[in-house]
Order: C-alpha cells, then structure tokens, then sequence
C-alpha cells in the first residue's frame, strides 16, 4: 500500500510541473548559415614587375553566395608575400548579381614596396554577411617575377691569412664576407662557400651555409681542432657564391687561409 501511494504521488507532481511549464513557440537556438565564396579568379596568374619600381597589380573577380543567410556586407582580399607579410587589405565592389550569387571586383595594386619579394604570392578572400559571420577563407597563388633581375655581387672577404692549430683543445675561427643585391637585400635567398683542402679535394658536406649579421655581411664560424695529419696543414681554399630569390648566383669569389703547425 505504501509504494503505490508513494507511486501515485511522484505521477501527481509531475503532471502538475508539466502542465505548468511555459510553452513558447520562440527558437531557443536558431542556425544561420555563413556566405559562401563560389569563384576567386585574376586576370593574371603572373605579375611581371621591377625592384626600380616595384607594383603588384591585378584584376580580382569573386562570385558569392549568401547561402540563405543575411545580406553581404563586404568581401576583402589580403595580399600576403613569399615571407608572410601582409602588403595589404582590399575591399572588393559589388558588380552585379548573378543567378547562382553575386559578382564582386577589384584591381588590386600594392605599391611602394620597400624590397621586391619575387616568388609565389598568395591572395586571400573573405565574405562577411550583415549577421557577422565569415565565409571559409579562398586562397588563391599569385607568382611575382622581377623582369629586370640583377645577380648579387660578393663584393669582399674578410678571413685571416694564416691560422696556428691548437697543440690541444679548439679555436673558434671566424670568416665573413660583404655582399649587395640591387635589387635589395631582401632578394637575398642564401650565401654560401665551398672549401677545398691543399691536396685539392673539396671538404664533404658542401657547400656551406653563412648567416646573415648586418650592413650586407654574412658570416660562418667554426672551431679549429688540433691535428697531426699532413693533410690538416697548408693553403685551404674557400669558393664564396650568393644566390638570389630568382635562382641566379652571383660569380663565385677565391679565398684562402694557410694553416700552420704550432
């Protein structure tokens, strides 16, 4: 008797609840739906330009959709170089509508650039509606050429003549050399140096890669260890290249250092 009056008692405050929650026919979470970017084109995939003046310029088409959601309210692009700098936004027109979306365009130009990066480029395009929300981000590849690329020059070395090997332990020795790119430092893509023993033969693990200090000096240090082998000792020879971001190098330049028995 006991449970089924406990039973009909639990039944009771439920229907009561129930019937005393208020109904609302409000949507509690309501979805909205994101623009959506159907087409990114450019009137070109190549833009041929100079370090003597150096302008990105282009033509930019976009087609997007509201996808049932609110109306655009804008539709940008950001320009951003082989080195992952932002060169800057730009906010596309409205052209017209489109059965399937809307036409948005833009010639895009990014000038007084203060170093030419030439190298693969990437247009990024972005849809937001009037509710806030963003489209998924377009990303288009742009390849920036210099039509009037000058080769860097190695213009000094800076190495001691003569280097006494340690009886024990290691020395540091440091070599450095100047180089300059008309076309500006930043088209600087690698310095680097061969080196070659007295008998002739190059040292395996070449060539070698120098880091870049300041005021167009690059500069590579590495310990000196004692030895007795002949071949450790006389005239070792460094061949200097520079390498810019269009692939041509520099013409190499000799140096040497005579190593020397304590």
């Amino acid at each position: 008797m006991y449970k089924s009056i406990n039973f009909a008692v639990v039944l009771l405050v439920a229907l009561i609840a129930f019937s005393c929650e208020k109904k609302s026919d409000t949507v509690i979470d309501p979805s909205y739906d994101s623009p959506v970017i159907l087409s990114v084109t450019k009137s070109v995939d190549t833009v041929s330009t100079t370090s003597a003046n150096p302008v990105i310029s282009f033509d930019l088409n976009a087609v997007v959709s509201e996808n049932g959601g609110s109306a655009i309210s804008s539709v940008n692009c950001t320009l951003i170089d082989p080195l992952s700098n932002n060169l800057g936004t730009f906010s596309l027109n409205y052209v017209q509508d489109l059965g399937n979306g809307k036409k948005y365009a833009k010639t895009i130009t990014a000038g007084s650039v203060s170093c030419l990066l030439v190298g693969n480029y990437t247009v990024q395009v972005v849809a937001k509606n009037e509710a806030g929300l963003f489209s998924a981000q377009v990303n288009s590849p742009l390849y920036v050429k210099n039509t009037a690329n000058v080769a860097p020059v190695v213009i000094s070395t800076t190495l001691p003549d003569s280097v006494v090997r340690p009886v024990s332990g290691s020395l540091d020795l440091t070599i450095s050399i100047n180089v300059t790119d008309a076309d500006g430092n930043c088209d600087l893509k690698e310095v680097y140096f061969n080196a070659y023993r007295p008998s002739g033969f190059i040292i395996p693990g070449l060539p070698i890669p120098m880091t870049y200090i300041s005021n167009n000096e690059w500069r590579f240090t590495n310990p000196v260890g004692a030895s007795t082998a002949d071949s450790s000792y006389g005239y070792f020879k460094y061949h200097f290249f520079a390498t810019d971001r269009s692939n041509v190098t520099s013409v190499g330049v000799w140096d040497s250092i005579k190593f020397v028995r304590p």
